[in-house]
């Protein structure tokens, strides 16, 4: 499938599958980076969770870990 204005193909599931994932597919982000997609991530899908506001990368971790089970 061709996205939209470029015309070039992407592999749309997997596109999905990272936009999931707060690394991305990337191995060196920085602190600052990690950060910053942990609050993003934590905006789109922790909108529910009490633990939301204390949530630190190695709760994301964990959690992440009992979701997928």
């Amino acid at each position: 499938m061709v996205c939209g204005g470029c015309a070039k193909r992407k592999n749309i599931n997997k596109q999905k599958r990272q936009d999931n994932d707060l690394m991305g597919g990337y191995a060196n982000l920085t602190d600052r980076q990690i950060k910053a997609r942990l609050e993003k991530y934590k905006r789109n899908y922790c909108t529910e969770c009490e633990k939301r506001y204390e949530c630190d990368y190695v709760c994301y971790v964990e959690c992440r870990k009992s979701s997928i089970k």
